[in-house]
């Protein structure tokens, strides 16, 4: 029955087929990739909330402790200033030198010795210098709170995110 169809007919019928077989295939694995893409964004977006909503959690927290501290310090802040405004005796004025070089170092710019060796009266009582340190003190110790919080934030979302990635893999 195959004889009677010419040569070039069956080679184009061959072709057809393998073509076919080729789109079918090319269209089922298309469909395949495309549900596996949707099921793997489904997956990812559910992750993707779950590490937003802990690391808004973890965000709660450090704020939360961090403004508590700051607060804290900023109180002892105003309780070393009433000290030193109300108990601290004023016993000398400082010298010019004494508050050039407290400035540069408080700035972190640079020392000059000439200035730095002004014995010349400043004006300005030792108590009154110690406003200006205890700010410095809070300032600093503000600073060092800010930096442990963020460090904090840091490590637990990492956690976080390592806790989530261990649950997503099994």
């Amino acid at each position: 029955m195959f004889g009677m169809i010419p040569l070039p007919y069956k080679l184009l019928a061959g072709a057809a087929l393998i073509l076919g077989v080729f789109v079918f295939g090319y269209m089922k694995g298309s469909a395949y990739a495309e549900a596996e893409l949707q099921r793997f964004a489904a997956k990812n977006a559910t992750l993707t909330a779950d590490m937003e909503k802990k690391n808004s959690e973890i965000s709660t927290q450090v704020v939360t402790q961090y403004v508590d501290r700051v607060n804290t310090i900023r109180e002892k802040e105003y309780v070393y200033r009433d000290v030193a405004k109300t108990v601290v005796p004023s016993q000398s004025v400082l010298s010019n030198g004494w508050v050039f070089t407290h400035d540069i170092s408080a700035t972190g710019s640079n020392a000059d010795a000439t200035r730095s060796s002004d014995a010349s009266p400043s004006g300005i009582k030792d108590n009154e210098a110690l406003f200006t340190i205890i700010g410095n003190y809070s300032t600093c110790m503000q600073n060092a709170e800010q930096l442990r919080n963020l460090q904090q934030w840091i490590n637990d979302n990492r956690q976080s995110i390592e806790e989530l990635n261990k649950k997503a893999k099994k």
